[in-house]
Parts: structure tokens; C-alpha cells; sequence
């Protein structure tokens, strides 16, 4: 059976999280990150510092804040995602689209692929639950998918010959929506006014952000351009509109909040996923992606798999760096696991245990695999940090 679900306004959420939560975010001052993550009564709270699973009865539904402080860059990540207008089966499937059961779907053609509101496919079941896919057409009851994962690496759903990674008939899957620079940040109207962000008629006075594909390729850098009438976003050095450039769910940002322009703190609202999150990580490349999760992670807690490689060393070992803001400006700092006991190091320190390090919510981090890896190998899955009992997708 399929459902579909109404989406509930960010600002309704934050002021019933007002109503029922406390108020004071938790802070973690050795890294100068303060950030809260805060749940209704109704579902899962995962606060402070605990990396302990924690076990609820519905999907969680959160509010991550993050402080954007003036004079400083701030990696961080978007750990949570659109509350699902659809949830469904899967009735038939090709290299990049799936077919649902429904015929006609509750949607029209074209109504999940505008430039203006994004929307996501998240299997939910099979061999590729966890996996994140933007809808780039739609009919009535078909779904096409940019299969890229957001990577310079295609990996089809459906592969000829067949694979065990081939997504299934009668699979599950959600629909949500996704973010744009002006649905996140405001695009400067009296309908959707310019939030959190400052801008300015140039980029060297406007706050700015900053997204990422591989480390190999230069950061694509946005600010809001007031030179004319109400201003957009724009793509820098470009004057065109950006509005609709999309923010990939799980994906990660940097910020940069100018001197004159103050302090301020980014509220995130959305929905903590269900099931464990696949990431892309093609071989031989190092990618800008986060630790997917709206909560605390240790590394000890990451069991990356089969997909991830154990080495003796920095040389020769899969890595994953994580934002660390202090001392400022900031810097990325490097981890690997030892293939004699699974432990974690911290690079150049190749002796002290670190397996312990907790991962704060809402971190960007880099992932470098050192092999060719494809397909399914491309991909690792942190487990669920917490345990989710009878939920509905």
C-alpha cells in the first residue's frame, strides 16, 4: 500500500519544539561547535554527548541550530531531511527510473522535477535502502533519477547483466522534498525574505556559501547580490540568478559570515532518517559528504564494511577527515582504522587509540578511498545510531 503525507511547515515545527523541550542548546566548547538537536515528545531525543543507540517508536522529527559566528567559515552539514509527501512500492524499474504501483500516482507529470522545489527518492528496502536520488522527470507514475549520486560516478539501479545490488519490484521507497539556496536561505521577497544570511551588490562583503563535489574540484562559491531590485542568489564570479541551485540532503556546506556582519545561528528542521544512509564514495577520489546522521557518532560506531580498507598505515588506508574549527580559521582533521585490531589513529599520531573521538552532529567530513571502487563497492553505511521501532517510512 501506498500513503501520502502532508509536509509540515519548519516554523510550526520549531515552535511546537519551543513548547515542549528546553532551551538551552548543548555545547561542545573543545570544538567550539554549539549545536541542539531537539525532538518532540511524541519521538526520539538525542542530546549531549551520548553515543549510546537509543530506541524509539515513530521517526524522529529535529531541529539542529548551528552557530554562525562573524570572521570565520563554518563546515557543517544537512543531516535532516523533508518530511515525506509519498511513500510507496516499487512495481518495475530501468537503469535510472522507477515505476510505482499506483497508476495514476497522487502527483502530475512534471510536479517533482521543478527547478524550484526539488524532490528525493530514498529506498527504504532492498539492496539499495539508504540510497538518495534526485527526481529529474516524472509521468504520472514513473520516476526518473540522476543516478550520479551527486558524483562524477554513475551507478544504475537496474544493471545489465543483473546484480545483487540491483534495486528490487516491491521494494520500498519515500518521496521528499530537498533544499535550494533560496528554500534554505530566502531569496530576498516578502514572501521568502533573505534569512540568517547577509548580502551584499559584491562578494567580498556579502556572507557567502560554498558547496563541493570532490576535493580535486573547486569549491563552488554563492553569495545573495542585491545590486538589482530585490536581488538572488548568484554563482560567483557569474551575475546570473542561482536561486534554484539544489542543496543536496546529507551533503556539506561551508558558510562564511562576515566580519560586520554579527553573530547569528542556523536552524535546521526536517525529519532524522529511518533506515542507515548510503554514501557515495567513488575510488580514487576524496568527497565532501557528512556522517549523515542528526546525532553524535563515534568512530568506533562507524563499522563501515567490506567497502572500507584497514591498512597499516595513512599510505595505504581509506580515510575520513572531519571539520574541526579550532584554532581558527580551522582545519580538517584525519583519521584511518588499523587493519591489525579495527582501531582508529589519528594522522601523524600513528600509536594512540582514538576509536573513542565522537563525530558532533551535523559535521562535514571528507571521505578518501585509496582503490578503484564502483558500484556497490562504492558505497559504505554507517549503521543507525539509534534503534527505531514500528516506524512508517
Amino acid at each position: 500500500m501506498s500513503s501520502k503525507t502532508n509536509s509540515r511547515p519548519a516554523e510550526v515545527l520549531a515552535q511546537l519544539l519551543d513548547k515542549v523541550l528546553p532551551n538551552d542548546p548543548v555545547s561542545l566548547y573543545n570544538l567550539r561547535i554549539n549545536f541542539s538537536i531537539y525532538i518532540t515528545a511524541f519521538a526520539l531525543a538525542i542530546m549531549g554527548m551520548s553515543t549510546q543507540a537509543q530506541t524509539v517508536n515513530t521517526t524522529p522529527l529535529g531541529l539542529v541550530s548551528f552557530p554562525i559566528n562573524h570572521g570565520t567559515t563554518t563546515y557543517l552539514s544537512l543531516p535532516l531531511e523533508g518530511n515525506p509527501i509519498y511513500t510507496g512500492v516499487i512495481s518495475a524499474t530501468t537503469a535510472n527510473s522507477i515505476t510505482v504501483a499506483d497508476s495514476p500516482a497522487p502527483w502530475t507529470a512534471g510536479a517533482l522535477a521543478t527547478a524550484a522545489q526539488p524532490y528525493f527518492v530514498k529506498f527504504l528496502a532492498g539492496p539499495q535502502a539508504g540510497r538518495t536520488l534526485l527526481i529529474t522527470a516524472n509521468t504520472t507514475n514513473t520516476l526518473t533519477l540522476d543516478t550520479t549520486d551527486h558524483t562524477s560516478q554513475t551507478t544504475p539501479i537496474l544493471s545489465s547483466p543483473s546484480s545483487s545490488f540491483d534495486v528490487q519490484v516491491g521494494n520500498s521507497f519515500k518521496i521528499f522534498p530537498g533544499q535550494t539556496l533560496a528554500t534554505l536561505f530566502g531569496a530576498g521577497t516578502t514572501q521568502n525574505p533573505l534569512s540568517y544570511l547577509v548580502g551584499s551588490t559584491n562578494v567580498a562583503q556579502a556572507d557567502t556559501v560554498s558547496l563541493f563535489t570532490t576535493s580535486t574540484a573547486p569549491a563552488s562559491t554563492y553569495y545573495f547580490d542585491t545590486a538589482a531590485g530585490a536581488g538572488f542568489w548568484t554563482l560567483y564570479p557569474t551575475t546570473v540568478n542561482a536561486n534554484n541551485t539544489i542543496l543536496y540532503p546529507y551533503s556539506s556546506l561551508a558558510i562564511t559570515r562576515r566580519s560586520a556582519n554579527g553573530d547569528t545561528t542556523l536552524p535546521l528542521t526536517g525529519c532524522a532518517t529511518n533506515v542507515p544512509l548510503l554514501i557515495k564514495a567513488p575510488g580514487k577520489t576524496t568527497s565532501y559528504t557528512s556522517a549523515q546522521y542528526p546525532a553524535n557518532l563515534a568512530l568506533s560506531q562507524l563499522q563501515f564494511g567490506a567497502n572500507w580498507t584497514q591498512g597499516t598505515s595513512i599510505a595505504n588506508a581509506d580515510t575520513l577527515s572531519v571539520w574541526n574549527p579550532s584554532p581558527v580559521p580551522g582545519h580538517f582533521d584525519t583519521y584511518y582504522q588499523l587493519s591489525a585490531d579495527s582501531t582508529w589513529r589519528k594522522y601523524p599520531n600513528s600509536t594512540t587509540d582514538v576509536s573513542s573521538f565522537v563525530i558532533p552532529a551535523g559535521s562535514a567530513v571528507c571521505v578518501t578511498k585509496r582503490s578503484n571502487a564502483t558500484g556497490a563497492a562504492s558505497y559504505l553505511q554507517p549503521p543507525l545510531p539509534y534503534t527505531l521501532q514500528n516506524t512508517s517510512p
